[in-house]
């Protein structure tokens, strides 16, 4: 072999290597943010059935707002509440605003942490929003869009 075939050889070589390297480093800050990006939560079930262990932990619940158990005061900013998963449910106590989608029967995870009587003290509301699109009812107005040139004189 000639010393020309061997320095080409080795520059193949490095940056083969260099390339393995730069993916695996891609691969692994993709997959880092990815499980920050998601958000786990336990429901009301599995925390009765781990009911000692989760004391002070910092934990999030999921699961809907129990109707006709959401009792707040607009003046303070404290919300009392029950989250259920259907199996079972918790109260819920939390102080602040909660987000514009929060209400009885539908679907929200909480942040915060079991308090010593038993209560949920949360300290963040993630309200979920319907999944399901439903078109204007017939008779309603619907939005018109806006074309350059065609305004309403």
């Amino acid at each position: 072999m000639t010393e020309g075939t061997l320095t080409t050889m080795g520059k193949s070589r490095r940056f083969i290597i260099g390339a393995v390297i730069i993916v695996a480093a891609l691969s692994y800050l993709i997959y880092g943010g990815m499980q920050q990006a998601m958000v786990y939560f336990s429901t009301p079930s599995e925390l009765k059935n781990q009911e000692g262990t989760v004391q002070g932990k910092f934990l999030r619940v999921g699961g809907m707002v129990l109707t006709g158990s959401l009792q707040k005061n607009t003046k303070a900013l404290t919300y009392r509440f029950q989250l259920t998963d259907g199996a079972a449910s918790i109260p819920v106590y939390f102080k602040g605003a909660p987000p514009d989608l929060f209400r009885e029967g539908t679907g929200a995870v909480v942040e915060g942490r079991f308090g010593e009587d038993g209560v949920f003290r949360a300290t963040t509301i993630m309200a979920k929003h319907a999944e399901e699109y439903s078109p204007p009812k017939e008779g309603h107005a619907k939005s018109r869009s806006f074309v350059p040139g065609q305004e309403k004189r």
